[in-house]
């Protein structure tokens, strides 16, 4: 399966948007990969597969095969558990990487409802070319791919993030790159706002409560120092603020599924912003 990531050129988008995927395969082997806990949000955009989505608290899978619906689209995230895909049959794919909270930029709605739909693209982003799907997929260069969706969400976009919550984002990304945990009492306290209007504004506009939050945002901070083996476990868990070993490995087996030690021998394909356990089954 192919693999290319590219980064939108709109100076404006790039606020908002992390980046733009795209998956290719054109064989019938059985791939099975596993993706880990992140603080943004996946727009996966199918033609021509049928894709089902189970997300119950013990299992995290989504299984893609061959199917008659020309396009299809899901929003991904949110996940506290290692995300399982199970893929059969052809694929492409485009997908768009939403920065924390950025989807609502161009939708002005909440999350409420936005994992359970298999028509994200029209039920949530309703973009004014009725036909731009037809288009996306048309192309065949990732590139005229990029330049086309990026035209669309600059029409799309509103920018109704609340100021709150845009400051209390960046606190936190400035607190993360400094190596600093932040702590919720006083982010409210910096914010001039009570911890139940912080909770709020998290789950409305982030799928996801302060603190859980704050734990994925470590988990990956964490998790490229511990694939690149820049440092020994002990160390990376206190660069990282966990309290001791225990609970370094205790997160890491609830976000990855695995212990530290173990995922490093573990993840096969890590590139740019991707890591991830992959397999393949040649089929017969």
């Amino acid at each position: 399966m192919e693999t290319i990531i590219l980064r939108p050129e709109n100076e404006l988008l790039k606020k908002y948007v992390e980046y733009f995927l795209f998956l290719k395969k054109s064989d019938h082997n059985l791939i099975n990969y596993t993706t880990f806990p992140n603080s943004n949000l996946c727009l996966a955009i199918y033609k021509q597969n049928k894709v089902t989505y189970v997300n119950d608290g013990k299992n995290n899978i989504c299984s893609i095969a061959v199917g008659e619906n020309r396009f299809s689209s899901r929003i991904y995230g949110f996940h506290t558990s290692p995300f399982k895909v199970n893929l059969q049959g052809e694929l492409d794919q485009v997908c768009i990487i939403f920065r924390a909270a950025a989807l609502g930029a161009f939708t002005g709605e909440g999350l409420d409802g936005i994992g359970t739909s298999d028509r994200a693209v029209e039920d949530f982003l309703r973009f004014k070319d009725g036909f731009l799907l037809e288009q996306v997929f048309d192309e065949h260069h990732p590139v005229l791919r990029a330049r086309l969706l990026e035209k669309a969400l600059v029409g799309k976009f509103n920018d109704r993030i609340p100021y709150r919550l845009r400051e209390a984002l960046e606190h936190i990304r400035l607190a993360s790159y400094s190596g600093q945990d932040t702590i919720i009492e006083l982010l409210c306290k910096k914010l001039g706002i009570s911890d139940t209007t912080l909770y709020r504004l998290f789950k409305t506009h982030l799928g996801q409560n302060p603190q859980q939050f704050l734990k994925t945002v470590r988990f990956r901070r964490a998790l490229p120092v511990l694939l690149g083996k820049e440092a020994p476990l002990t160390q990376i868990g206190l660069d990282h603020n966990y309290y001791d070993q225990a609970h370094f490995i205790k997160d890491f087996r609830a976000f990855a599924g695995l212990a530290p030690k173990k995922l490093q021998g573990k993840v096969s394909l890590a590139q740019d912003h991707l890591a991830w356990i992959f397999e393949e089954s040649k089929h017969e």
